[in-house]
């Protein structure tokens, strides 16, 4: 198409996996890390508490680093190798949740929600290792994607945040342009 990147190419596959994943649109980064950045950034999401799993890549607690979060680590449950939701511990001051799919199981996303109680974080679906799993993206806020080489979607590298809420979607779009609004075409 003559375009490096952010081209007509990049638009078609945004459709193409928006629609294999069953959501409104789908965003692609560079990779995985900047889509759980983004997806912290997009909420206005700065400081408080970020909890996670220790069980799976760096990226997941750097971007709580990044964003000035406390980074608690929720232990698995040694089935699923998943979030475990009754060792989570949610409080007022718990602005973020990404819970990881691991190796095609989809985290218990009910099980956080119920564990969040009154509390309401974002909750981030890390699909990184669950693309293809039926539901994959489906029990978060917003979900996150990755293409790198050792995920169930290798293309050498990149990413995707996937969403359902247009305004989202739409400030997305602006954030993964520095800030400009104007079309690349």
């Amino acid at each position: 198409s003559g375009w490096w990147g952010n081209g007509p190419k990049v638009l078609e596959f945004e459709k193409k996996f928006a629609k294999y994943v069953g959501t409104k649109y789908a965003v692609a980064v560079s990779s995985c890390t900047a889509a759980l950045d983004l997806a912290l950034k997009v909420y206005g999401i700065k400081g408080g508490e970020l909890i996670t799993t220790p069980m799976t890549f760096v990226s997941d607690a750097v971007v709580g680093e990044w964003n000035d979060m406390d980074v608690t680590f929720a232990d698995i449950d040694p089935v699923t190798l998943c979030i475990d939701p009754k060792a989570m511990v949610v409080t007022k001051n718990t602005k973020a949740i990404i819970a990881v799919d691991s190796h095609g199981r989809l985290a218990d996303y009910k099980g956080i929600r119920k564990a969040c109680g009154k509390h309401k974080p974002l909750i981030i679906a890390d699909c990184a290792h669950s693309c293809g799993t039926p539901n994959a993206g489906k029990g978060g806020d917003i979900a996150v994607w990755s293409f790198q080489a050792v995920k169930t979607m290798p293309m050498w590298d990149g990413g995707a945040i996937t969403t359902n809420d247009e305004k989202i979607y739409k400030k997305l779009r602006t954030l993964t342009w520095l800030g400009v609004e104007k079309s690349t075409f």
